[in-house]
């Protein structure tokens, strides 16, 4: 049985919960990381609520990503794993005149150098398998409340670019998906705003979880063995320019 470990599940509505399900029905060994402190910082409306996964998901014990040799400690608890999800993320809205060293470092250290010490750590121990990493839209459209993200998630593109070519060696495949807007419940389906982002895609609906799932699945599967290297956007159309 192939074992996968996911990061960024620790909230029911959101992307990380749904792989970890979808990967379970698939028949892989689910271990999964979140951090439940950070959902709660941010008020998500399920901040608290733990993912709904079924009794055969391993739950790691959660950590900031953030905090030097925590993504160490991680491996060390999850052992040998076939295939990785970088699914974590830290994310705050900021205008370049609320700008801090702190806040700016906590985007990149999370987003970019705590994915790089994953890589690392996993191609230590895999001689074949599969990573996915996520990226953002930053790349097809501006971005300016909350740059010091955007920055980080284009490290992001370009880490997988990178070391899908070193790891080919080891035969170990890199993508990294931009899911583009879905709903994982943290704007009020009521809003104004969130009809209008609904009709800027070509089915007039935001993206969901599963439609992400759907993607991440085929990448890791023997379907998807000669895809590396590559950015994919599966945004449903999504016109950011309407």
């Amino acid at each position: 049985m192939k074992r996968i470990l996911i990061t960024g599940v620790s909230r029911p509505s959101g992307i990380g919960a749904t792989l970890a399900g979808r990967f379970a029905e698939e028949g892989y060994e689910v271990l999964v990381h979140g951090s439940s402190q950070y959902d709660q910082d941010l008020r998500y409306k399920d901040a608290g609520q733990e993912a709904t996964l079924s009794d055969d998901i391993v739950r790691l014990k959660d950590s900031d990503l953030s905090v030097e040799g925590n993504v160490e400690k991680l491996f060390e608890e999850a052992g040998k794993i076939d295939h990785l999800v970088l699914n974590h993320a830290y994310s705050t809205m900021n205008e370049l005149g609320d700008w801090t060293y702190e806040e700016i470092n906590r985007h990149l250290i999370t987003n970019v150098t705590a994915s790089m010490l994953f890589i690392q750590a996993y191609s230590k121990q895999s001689s074949g398998g599969c990573i996915t990493l996520f990226t953002s839209g930053q790349s097809k459209g501006p971005m300016s409340g909350e740059i010091p993200y955007a920055v980080s998630k284009e490290a992001i593109s370009e880490i997988g670019r990178q070391s899908a070519l070193v790891l080919g060696e080891k035969n170990i495949r890199v993508n990294v998906v931009n899911p583009g807007p879905t709903d994982t419940g943290y704007m009020d389906k009521e809003s104004d705003i969130y009809q209008d982002i609904a009709d800027r895609f070509n089915q007039k609906r935001w993206g969901t979880p599963d439609d992400i799932a759907n993607l991440v699945l085929f990448l890791h599967s023997d379907k998807g063995s000669w895809i590396t290297g590559e950015v994919i956007s599966s945004e449903g159309g999504f016109n950011r320019f309407n």
